[in-house]
């Protein structure tokens, strides 16, 4: 019996999946597109709805094309954009605001004050990062600093690939490059998030998914509703991916330290 695995990848300009079975073989492919919100000059947001709608379709229509039966389709990996911020969600899971995503530049003044408060090097030391609007943690502070009525009803930040999968197996958790890539409040060495940046930065520990996987670790299986909704059998075991750019590594065959592409 013939094996197969999804992966999907949620992109700045759309969200790709493709079937491919243990040998590397594509079997079907799927792109649904959509655009970028700018409200001003410089500013780069998106409804995360939007992302899982096409997480969805996605994986439908290449399923749907495949000729595979749902029985043979041993797991799902869902990769994603720099999201930035993260998606900001309430205490019913449901978003607060639009995700600012990685090509936003708002929180200049937000970055300005990391420098003059915490400093270049007390973030590098322990996150392994620098400083920059493009890092996720600038972004969280924006909204901190100038929407007091959003930030008062944030239960959780989520990034893009992590929101998605909790909407196909109510799982919450973060893999390791996405949490990594938020920049100053990850403790690179520790491997968790960092309790001192945190609170240097007044921002509450339990904003941060408590869950940290490897990106090849299963989150969730997928629900019965949603299983039903993509034509896939329930239960079907959901990979935490991670974020494009590194996730991109493996596709070039880079597999472990040392390690470099033909």
């Amino acid at each position: 019996m013939e094996k197969y695995l999804i992966g999907t990848d949620i992109g700045t300009s759309g969200t790709k999946t493709i079937i491919m079975d243990t040998k590397g073989k594509l079997i079907s492919s799927d792109l649904q597109e959509y655009g970028v919100l700018t409200p001003k000059a410089l500013w780069a947001e998106q409804w995360p709805d939007i992302w899982v709608e096409a997480v969805k379709r996605s994986i439908k229509n290449a399923f749907d094309n495949s000729g595979c039966n749902p029985a043979d389709i041993k797991g799902i990996c869902i990769s994603g954009l720099y999201g930035g911020s993260g998606i900001p969600v309430d205490k019913n899971m449901e978003p607060v605001r639009p995700c600012i995503i990685w090509m936003d530049r708002r929180a200049s003044k937000q970055e300005k004050w990391v420098l003059e408060h915490i400093g270049r090097e007390k973030i590098y030391k322990i996150t392994h990062n620098g400083t920059d609007p493009y890092y996720g943690y600038t972004k969280i502070l924006w909204i901190k600093d100038n929407e007091p009525e959003n930030w008062a009803k944030i239960k959780l930040f989520l990034p893009p690939n992590a929101y998605a999968i909790y909407k196909l197996t109510n799982k919450v958790a973060v893999d390791y490059s996405s949490a990594g890539n938020i920049g100053g409040i990850f403790d690179a060495e520790k491997l968790t998030w960092s309790s001192e940046m945190l609170d240097d930065m007044g921002i509450p520990c339990s904003m941060m998914p408590e869950r940290i996987v490897e990106s090849s670790d299963i989150v969730g299986e997928l629900t019965a509703q949603t299983a039903g909704e993509l034509g896939l059998k329930a239960g079907t075991p959901v990979f935490a991916g991670g974020v494009d750019c590194v996730v991109a590594t493996l596709g070039l065959g880079i597999f472990e330290p040392g390690c470099y592409a033909a």
